[in-house]
């Protein structure tokens, strides 16, 4: 009898030090697994600017856009040329959280068209249903992006794209 309350003493202490050895195991694990940086600039300091364009192109309009939950958002449009010239839009949209700019990103993605999934930010896509006009959109932590290349069939839209990556890093 007492030897089976030695044993079962034994026991619990060796389960208390299993879990106290175990928990310490775990906590360098979780922190130094990365969380993902929120991002704190302001939308106007990530779109696209005149700078990053080459020469030829005049923005038309840079002002700030509504979208709803955005902390800030912010819209610019360029052209190049004059008869039926291409045109690039951009609306970047800096989120509260992660998890609200995922879901953003989500409702954008369209269903029944051409989509093309680049790697560009955490996650994006580019539709590219009609041959003449392209929309990316892709997210980056909590910073959502949306650039429409239009009437510029030959132009790839990815550049620019990872200019915007650039400015949020």
């Amino acid at each position: 009898m007492r030897r089976a309350l030695i044993v079962s003493i034994l026991l619990v202490v060796l389960l208390v030090a299993l879990a106290a050895c175990g928990s310490t195991a775990t906590s360098p694990t979780s922190k130094s697994s990365p969380s993902p940086q929120i991002v704190t600039k302001d939308a106007s300091q990530l779109v696209l600017a005149l700078s990053d364009f080459e020469p030829g192109w005049t923005q038309l309009n840079s002002e700030p856009e509504t979208k709803p939950n955005a902390q800030s958002a912010y819209y610019s449009y360029f052209y190049k040329g004059t008869l039926y010239p291409p045109v690039i839009q951009n609306i970047v949209a800096v989120y509260p959280t992660t998890d609200l700019a995922k879901q953003v990103y989500l409702g954008e993605k369209p269903t029944n068209v051409s989509l093309e999934y680049p790697k560009i930010g955490d996650e994006c896509f580019i539709n590219t249903a009609v041959d003449i006009d392209k929309l990316l959109v892709f997210r980056k932590s909590n910073v959502v992006v949306w650039i429409w290349l239009q009437q510029a069939p030959l132009d790839d839209i990815k550049p620019f794209a990872k200019i915007i990556v650039g400015k949020i890093r």
